[in-house]
């Protein structure tokens, strides 16, 4: 049953012009009364606030006990029927969480149930983040909106790309649909859902498909900006004091004449990882004294391996990815513990994967030369962090002049060789490379023209 009180609210009020204080009910202002009174203080009086507000209670063993304050009795009786008559027909659904909760506490929550463990390198990590800093997380979950989720889409679809957009929207969609089913957030719809928010449309660069050339010619990197033509978003950085406009620069003759040689994209991407000084130009107008020092030097200069040198071994972590399809942070959390070079396989655990999947990565010969010439200084295969190797990279393509390469495709290369130079099943291949589901892995499987008129000859009885 409801019960509906009417909720008064009392002043004490001296001598008509100051009202002193509030009380919630006429007991509790005429103790206070007298005890001012008996202090001195008088022309102290008890009368009620104009208006007043209506507390409804309803009782039910059929649902829990709700209470509710509205200012006029004829909206506190409408709630109360409403929902007697929602209890009485099993119809009823207790909003009172949606109304506690603000969007960016199911955000806190899901952060700290459900990620919990994972880096902040970690994506949903990421994105949840900044989710919280987002106006949108200060909405109330009983009047979020449909249409507040596709402003939000609108808004931040002028800033990323579709595919940035479309992975914060499907990230809400589950955050709520987790809070509908097991926070007991009831809502009557889930208002990000694609039905109601369509994602944005596909748009060319939202799949990658890039793959290592089989003919890779070496361009002269874009000149640096100008004063009169500043790098957007960056402030303009002063000039080199070691380099002058006016000045030519060559690389090194021999150097020079061999990157020109008919090379693929894979060996100029690995010559200048292994290889960075060869791209490190000089004067091409120097005094005879200068040729001779450089002479002299480059005759006493013994050369140092790759495998010797000091930092982050870019070109082992390159190779070892176009060999294996290994994500880059699975690369940078890859423990020697995960190795087994003598059965020749990688047995990476959940916990460094994406999908938090342990998987088998078989070791092709090029990737066992690679671990067995890596120095062991510690628990880590790659003694790196992802933030170093996405720099090294950048500098690393840069000098190959492959400047829209990125170190993921390079698992997209991997993934494609699988399916060209093995005869292993789909499946399989899904399983070396963590991809679950097929349609992701048709994703990474970008066929060379070429290839499949090859295959398709070859399939001929």
């Amino acid at each position: 049953m409801a019960s509906i009180r009417k909720r008064t609210q009392w002043h004490l009020i001296l001598e008509d012009k100051w009202r002193y204080r509030t009380y919630p009910t006429q007991k509790q202002a005429e103790a206070d009364c007298e005890a001012y009174e008996a202090q001195g203080l008088m022309g102290l009086r008890v009368e009620p606030v104009p208006g007043g507000s209506y507390e409804v209670r309803i009782r039910n063993k059929l649902a829990p006990d709700m209470v509710k304050t509205f200012p006029r009795r004829a909206d506190a009786d409408a709630w109360a029927k409403a929902r007697e008559g929602e209890i009485a027909k099993r119809q009823f659904v207790d909003y009172r969480e949606a109304d506690r909760n603000l969007l960016g506490d199911l955000f806190a929550r899901y952060d700290r149930e459900r990620l919990d463990g994972r880096s902040l390198e970690d994506a949903d990590k990421s994105r949840i983040g900044k989710l919280r800093s987002h106006p949108i997380a200060l909405l109330r979950m009983s009047v979020l909106q449909s249409c507040d989720l596709s402003a939000y889409r609108d808004e931040r679809r002028k800033l990323v790309k579709g595919a940035t957009v479309t992975k914060e929207l499907e990230l809400i969609c589950r955050v709520i649909s987790i809070a509908r089913a097991e926070w007991g957030v009831h809502m009557a719809v889930n208002p990000a859902s694609g039905r109601l928010v369509p994602r944005p449309k596909k748009e060319p660069g939202d799949e990658r498909n890039r793959r290592l050339a089989d003919s890779h010619l070496m361009v002269a990197p874009a000149k640096p900006p100008t004063a009169a033509e500043p790098v957007k978003g960056r402030a303009l950085q002063p000039k080199s004091r070691r380099k002058n406009e006016e000045e030519a620069f060559e690389n090194d003759p021999e150097t020079d004449q061999l990157l020109k040689l008919p090379q693929s994209e894979r060996q100029a991407l690995l010559r200048a990882c292994r290889y960075p000084h060869w791209y490190t130009q000089r004067k091409r107008d120097v005094t005879a004294a200068t040729q001779k020092a450089r002479a002299r030097r480059k005759a006493a200069t013994v050369p140092v391996k790759a495998r010797a040198r000091p930092g982050c071994r870019i070109w082992a972590l390159t190779s070892f990815a176009i060999e294996t399809a290994m994500r880059r942070k699975e690369l940078c959390q890859l423990a020697w513990a995960h190795v087994h070079l003598r059965e020749g396989y990688l047995d990476l655990p959940g916990t460094i994967t994406k999908n938090r999947k342990p998987r088998i990565v078989p070791l092709s010969l090029r990737a066992m030369r690679i671990l067995k010439t890596q120095p062991r200084k510690g628990e880590l295969v790659f003694a790196t962090n992802t933030n170093t190797v996405k720099m090294a990279f950048k500098r690393a393509r840069e000098r190959a002049a492959s400047f829209d390469l990125r170190f993921h495709d390079l698992r997209h290369e991997a993934t494609s060789g699988l399916f060209e130079q093995t005869d292993l099943r789909a499946n399989e291949i899904g399983h070396i490379t963590g991809h679950t589901d097929p349609r992701m892995l048709q994703r990474y499987y970008n066929m060379r023209p070429q290839e499949f008129v090859q295959r398709f000859k070859e399939s001929f009885k």
